[in-house]
């Protein structure tokens, strides 16, 4: 009888208490849900069939593809280089399935369709890293924890805990939660810029900034023309699924005095719009997602649910927001009734009809709240930097693995050009805009008035060496090695570039571009026993044909 109880007892405390473990062994494990992640994890299966491939999803609801799918941000954000897509693979699978507007819950089925064709591949939902297991410069374990999202907005830890074994870990993570806890060499935001072109606090105080986060959200009541067309500053656009896309709105946004008085009322509470970007939420819809909301002062690596520990990073700046404090006070924002005046004034007239954001309506969930995406638009947070922390005058060209000056004067091919030593060791190509969404409300008149894109004022420098890039820009496999974790690669956030770098490299099919290639980098050390830090040549080559396979472009 006693026998009985206590197994019963055991039973009943492996069910209900918080700390019982789940244990589980795995060839490769990859860390974070967006586009970048669920590339990797894809490739890592195809390339090693027999290989077991784990994806985690440190994200608060049960869906892929991060950002680009439960974030909201359903505009792909390309740039035709001779007029065709450079970044291909999985990126490029997905695009020709959903276009370039999307419904997010389609890319959503659409990469799990793609992922679910291999059996090796498994995915944990709204689980994060809580801590991991390392050793002789190499990582050894995961310990996860669930999440969910309570009834104040914040993600908070509930019940449920697994502790993961691994020979290879990918960091896809937006907020490069992995390399910071594995001890990776990182910088925070614009720490690598030349002093010259920093506020004066952020050069003596030893903190910096990231760029102003974004929060998604979703409006109806859009009037779109009967056709495609380019109405004074606005861009109707339609995709070859039949989805809209709107763009524009830089006249309005910079004198229109509703929005200028809403911009300068609201940047001391730390929010300001931008001139739009709007997608439809797929052919049909009546409902868009749209991308003006800027929200300052958002540490992308803090999180609510890490206060008081170790996880928690330990230099923020004055009055930084966590990610979870932006998200609830950003949706609650959206209800302010000077946010619906000032949204409505991007419309324009022609031909007596009204076209844009003139009888916009917030789209509502059954609580009252504004629909949002489930995640903040993180534009930065950390660079995976090569070597030591310490910035010197030009640090931005000397310790990151793609520097700004590579970005910026990417060559037409392997002979020319500042990216032309990137070549031997080329996994794919990036390409997009330099582009920078403010630091502080006041770079949005750094010019001395209201003057979008920012970046040529925040970076003169930038601007008399020619402004935005020219070409691709070749993309090498050491940025997803990390200096002292040999059994680490990094293609989300952290991954090896400068912070100006970054501001083309960020964008979601570029990240993918990086996942694919950490991924098959990884089935080539499973299946060779290999360290993903050490390879050379021969294993380069490996992976560089084994992504031509899979679609990649890794030529100009």
């Amino acid at each position: 009888m006693s026998r009985i109880l206590f197994y019963i007892l055991s039973l009943f405390i492996y069910l209900l208490v918080p700390t019982a473990q789940h244990y589980s062994y795995q060839d490769i494990v990859v860390y974070g849900g967006g586009l970048a992640g669920c590339a990797a994890a894809r490739n890592a299966a195809a390339a090693a069939p027999d290989k077991k491939v784990l994806l985690v999803v440190p994200e608060p609801v049960r869906a892929l593809g991060g950002l680009g799918t439960v974030g909201g941000q359903n505009f792909a954000d390309i740039r035709l280089w001779k007029n065709e897509l450079v970044t291909r693979g999985s990126f490029g699978r997905w695009f020709a399935e959903s276009g370039q507007f999307y419904s997010t819950q389609g890319l959503v089925e659409t990469i799990k369709k793609d992922l679910s064709q291999f059996p090796n591949l498994k995915v944990l939902y709204s689980f994060d890293l809580t801590s991991l297991d390392a050793a002789g410069g190499e990582i050894k374990g995961l310990k996860l924890a669930a999440i969910e999202r309570d009834e104040s907005g914040r993600v908070v830890w509930r019940n449920g805990r697994r502790i993961v074994k691994a020979q290879i870990f990918i960091d896809a993570s937006d907020d490069g939660r992995l390399s910071r806890l594995a001890g990776a060499p990182l910088t925070v935001g614009r720490q690598d810029w030349p002093p010259e072109y920093l506020p004066e606090e952020e050069r003596k105080a030893g903190w910096v900034r990231q760029q102003a986060a974004t929060l998604m959200f979703k409006v109806k009541g859009i009037k779109t023309p009967s056709v495609p067309k380019a109405i004074g500053e606005w861009v109707f656009t339609r995709d070859a699924k039949g989805s809209w896309g709107l763009a524009g709105g830089k006249v309005t946004w910079s004198t229109n005095p509703v929005v200028t008085g809403f911009n300068e009322k609201y940047q001391s509470r730390g929010f300001s719009v931008k001139p739009i970007n709007a997608a439809q939420d797929g052919a049909g819809s009546e409902e868009w997602w749209i991308n003006t909301l800027l929200v300052y002062n958002v540490d992308g690596r803090a999180h609510d649910r890490d206060k008081n520990t170790a996880n928690y990073p330990s230099e923020t700046i004055p009055g930084h927001r966590t990610t979870d404090q932006a998200w609830v006070e950003a949706r609650d924002f959206l209800l302010n009734p000077d946010f619906l005046t000032t949204l409505r004034q991007f419309k324009v007239v022609e031909d007596g009809q009204e076209y844009g954001f003139g009888e916009a309506e917030l789209v509502l969930d059954r609580q009252g709240k504004p629909v949002v995406g489930e995640i903040m638009y993180i534009r930065e947070s950390v660079h995976g930097q090569r070597g030591e922390i310490v910035m010197p005058s030009d640090g931005e060209n000397i310790h990151y693995d793609v520097t700004t000056r590579e970005t910026q004067l990417a060559g037409s091919g392997p002979e020319d050009g500042g990216d032309r030593e990137n070549y031997p060791d080329r996994i794919g190509l990036g390409y997009y805009m330099m582009d920078i969404n403010a630091y502080l409300p006041q770079d949005l008149k750094f010019s001395g008035k209201y003057d979008w894109p920012v970046t040529r004022w925040l970076r003169p420098d930038w601007w008399e060496r020619g402004g935005e890039p020219k070409n691709p820009v070749y993309l090498p496999y050491r940025m997803l090695t990390v200096k002292g974790v040999k059994n680490l690669l990094v293609p989300g956030y952290a991954t090896g570039c400068s912070s100006f770098a970054w501001a083309e490299l960020r964008v979601l099919p570029n990240l993918a571009v990086l996942g694919d290639a950490a991924g098959v980098a990884a089935a080539r050390a499973v299946l060779y026993g290999e360290d993903p830090s050490e390879f050379s040549t021969p294993q380069i080559r490996w992976v560089q044909e084994k992504l031509r396979q899979f679609g990649a472009r890794l030529d100009k």
